[in-house]
C-alpha cells in the first residue's frame, strides 16, 4: 500500500459570505450537525476506543475522542497548525517534545503548538473524553516519543 500524497498547506478559503444568512447546513448526522449532545455521541459510539468527527469544513476539524484507561494515541506532530483539546471526562497525560509532561482533567484545556511531538494517554481509571480542535488537512507525522519510549514512527497518516 502506498502512502498518499501530502496535501498542500496553503490556506485557501473559498466559502466566504457577504452578509448574514441562515444556516446552510442542516445535517441530521455528523459531521456538521447544528446541535450535538455529547451524551448522545458517547451512547451511539459505544465502548472506547473510538473517535468521531463532529465538525469538518475547510477551516475546522472538531473530533470527539474516547479512550479506556491505559490507552492513547501514537506520538505525532503537525507542521502547519496548532492543536488544542477540551477535556470532557477522565484524566489524561500529554508527553511533549523536550520532556514536558502535562496532566489534565475535566473542564481543562490543553494547547500544543505546531512542531511539538505529542503523545496522549488516559492515565485515569475511567473513560476519557477529549474534544480535539484542529485545522484541515490535519496531517499527522508519526514520531517516536522521548519520554515514553514509543519508537514505532510508522507511515504518515492523513485524517
Amino acid at each position: 500500500m502506498s502512502t498518499p500524497a501530502e496535501p498542500a498547506t496553503a490556506l485557501n478559503i473559498s466559502d466566504v459570505v457577504s452578509g448574514p444568512i441562515p444556516p446552510r447546513v442542516t445535517n441530521a448526522a455528523w459531521p456538521n450537525m447544528l446541535h450535538t449532545r455529547i451524551h448522545d455521541v458517547v451512547e451511539k459510539m459505544g465502548p472506547p476506543p473510538w473517535s468521531v468527527r463532529l465538525i469538518q469544513d475547510e477551516r475546522n476539524l472538531v473530533t470527539l475522542i474516547a479512550n479506556p484507561p491505559g490507552s492513547g494515541n501514537r506520538p505525532h506532530w503537525h507542521k502547519d497548525f496548532d492543536e488544542w483539546w477540551v477535556i470532557l471526562a477522565g484524566r489524561l497525560q500529554w508527553e511533549l517534545t523536550g520532556g514536558v509532561v502535562i496532566e489534565a482533567t475535566r473542564d481543562e484545556l490543553i494547547w500544543v503548538p505546531r512542531g511539538t511531538v505529542h503523545h496522549i494517554k488516559n492515565i485515569g481509571d475511567d473513560l476519557s473524553l477529549r474534544m480535539a480542535i484542529a485545522m484541515p488537512p490535519a496531517v499527522h507525522y508519526f514520531h517516536p516519543c522521548e519520554q515514553c519510549g514509543y519508537t514505532d514512527d510508522g507511515p504518515r497518516a492523513f485524517w
